[in-house]
């Protein structure tokens, strides 16, 4: 990833950051994560979750586990179609789904827009949360998570936006575990640069991330 080009960008691009902290930790009517006892997030391995949009030579990291330029913890992956140094070139893009699972449309708590997935991995439990989006595909069912419907890896389920935070359209991606312990989708928990560009050609590609 470039690094910025000036003190300016820099600072813009840290106040873009700042707006985007207020992403909450998203819960699914689950047992707290406290329940978790002795579960470990930094040793999960998740080669069953795929980008969840096509890939192409606009597509870029906004913010990766860790925001970067602070460290502060962020708890997933922002995903902009555009330059991240100009908000203004920033653009919707079709949002699917990352794996397999059991979907619904603003069924818990979340900030704008989302579709959450429940998971089944080799009797794992696993949620994967699509936040901001600007619509959600008229499939998938809203606003309650008794009334899902099965999605499989690749399906529409609507377009990135900037509900819940004004004027940043981005996809905020998350994966969780059975007790809403967020995990790294992709296993790296660094900042930005340490995640690789979605570079035309690479979509599905089931462990995109892994292995760096």
């Amino acid at each position: 990833m470039r690094l910025f080009s000036s003190s300016r960008k820099h600072r813009s691009i840290l106040a873009i950051f700042a707006a985007l902290l207020a992403v909450s930790l998203f819960t699914f009517a689950l047992p707290s994560a406290n329940q978790a006892g002795a579960y470990s997030a930094y040793s999960v391995r998740t080669p069953f979750l795929t980008l969840p949009f096509e890939s192409t030579s606009r597509m870029q990291i906004l913010s990766g586990w860790y925001y970067n330029g602070s460290g502060r913890y962020h708890g997933g992956i922002d995903f902009i179609n555009g330059n991240y140094n100009n908000v203004s070139s920033w653009r919707t893009f079709p949002v699917f789904a990352a794996a397999d699972g059991e979907a619904c449309g603003n069924c818990s708590s979340r900030q704008g827009n989302a579709v959450f997935i429940k998971h089944k991995v080799d009797g794992v439990t696993y949620y994967t949360y699509y936040g901001h989006l600007a619509s959600i595909s008229t499939a998938i069912p809203k606003g309650s998570q008794s009334h899902t419907v099965h999605v499989v890896r690749g399906q529409y389920l609507g377009m990135a936006g900037d509900t819940g935070a004004s004027g940043l359209v981005h996809l905020h991606f998350a994966l969780m575990n059975a007790y809403s312990t967020p995990i790294d989708p992709y296993s790296i928990n660094r900042l930005r640069g340490w995640y690789p560009a979605p570079t035309a050609g690479q979509y599905p590609a089931i462990g995109w991330f892994l292995g760096n």
